[in-house]
């Protein structure tokens, strides 16, 4: 069950600035309700001899109210151009079914799932990085900086914590739609930019 997986990702919210989530079990989300979306590309990987390098997947979760509190509803999104080998070892990863962080947290957090979906999963990065998940969301997140172009970033967050990054940057995300027709749809106003390096 050994696998190894590190690269960029992307998190789109539903919160006006910022998810709260990322602060504690505290935080309440701006419409009482979470909804959120992760971007992953996989720069270097495997998954018990299955290279998963340059592949993407993306992951949606909705929940009745902070992420920490759980009972949440997800759904994978697995890249069409990756084969059907690959899409077996990122479903079992990502959904935490071959252990590490995404079991640890996620397996705490949704109680379920639906099918994944084998659909394209695009990712452009720059100082407006982009989230396109064939018809059901078209995201772009605007870096945010300071007056000298510095990045804004914020570490030290509860969740960076149980998520194992480090830091993220603050983005923009307004604009944004997530609509898949058997989970929520929202509008993400907010969103963040980060590295991994995850293994089990």
């Amino acid at each position: 069950m050994a696998w190894h997986i590190s690269g960029k990702s992307t998190e789109l919210c539903s919160c006006k600035m910022m998810c709260p989530c990322w602060l504690g079990p505290e935080g309440e989300p701006d419409q009482e309700w979470c909804s959120a979306a992760f971007g992953f590309e996989i720069e270097n990987g495997q998954s018990d001899g299955v290279d998963l390098s340059g592949t993407r997947v993306a992951l949606a979760a909705d929940w009745p109210g902070n992420f920490f509190h759980g009972n949440g509803t997800g759904r994978l999104y697995l890249d069409a151009r990756a084969t059907k080998q690959q899409h077996t070892e990122l479903e079992a990863i990502f959904s935490g079914k071959k252990g590490g962080m995404f079991q640890a947290v996620f397996g705490g957090v949704i109680s379920s799932w639906r099918p994944a979906q084998v659909t394209n999963v695009d990712i452009q990065w720059g100082d407006t990085s982009s989230l396109t998940v064939g018809a059901v969301a078209n995201a772009k997140l605007k870096a945010l900086q300071d007056g000298t172009g510095k990045p804004t970033r914020v570490s030290g967050a509860v969740a960076h914590a149980a998520l194992q990054i480090d830091g993220m940057q603050v983005a923009s995300a307004k604009g944004s739609r997530w609509a898949d027709p058997d989970m929520r749809s929202w509008d993400g106003d907010s969103g963040t930019l980060h590295s991994f390096d995850w293994s089990a």
